[in-house]
């Protein structure tokens, strides 16, 4: 198998992600590569954005502000705990575990390495995970730590 050429970290704000930084740092150091990371901001098509009284426009700024707000707030905790920048930053919107294999789909030679939530057996089976499901259908290699 030919070794990845990217090496991205999934990051979510949650402390499994931010559990599974140190994994990836450690990985980028043994591989020689750098470290790249990714943001998806939660949001499901199909569901209205737009509060009552703001028009669609204003929604969606409102909207991307907000992703950008927390996309920097969670990869500055990240690069703060790292001592060093990202290669990458990637920003996504939607359901994340979507998002991610379709990056992964459009970025050959990823090697994606994310937290797990640590949700209960009864949990997992009756909602999934998104590292699961990343997991099983995602075309490059997948450290879930």
């Amino acid at each position: 198998m030919n070794q990845p050429r990217n090496l991205v970290i999934a990051l979510d704000g949650s402390d499994p992600s931010f559990d599974a930084l140190d994994e990836a740092r450690d990985l980028a150091r043994a591989m020689g590569r750098e470290l790249s990371a990714l943001y998806v901001y939660p949001h499901h098509r199909g569901v209205s954005a737009t509060p009552a009284g703001l028009d669609e426009q204003t929604s969606r700024e409102n909207l991307e502000r907000m992703k950008e707000d927390k996309a920097k707030e969670i990869f500055s905790e990240a690069e703060s705990r790292l001592g060093n920048a990202f290669a990458h930053r990637y920003v996504l919107t939607g359901d994340p575990a979507e998002e991610i294999i379709a990056f992964m789909e459009g970025n050959p030679g990823t090697h994606l390495v994310m937290g797990r939530r640590g949700l209960s057996k009864i949990k997992s089976l009756l909602m999934g995970s998104v590292s699961s499901k990343i997991a099983a259908h995602a075309p490059g290699l997948v450290t879930v730590v």
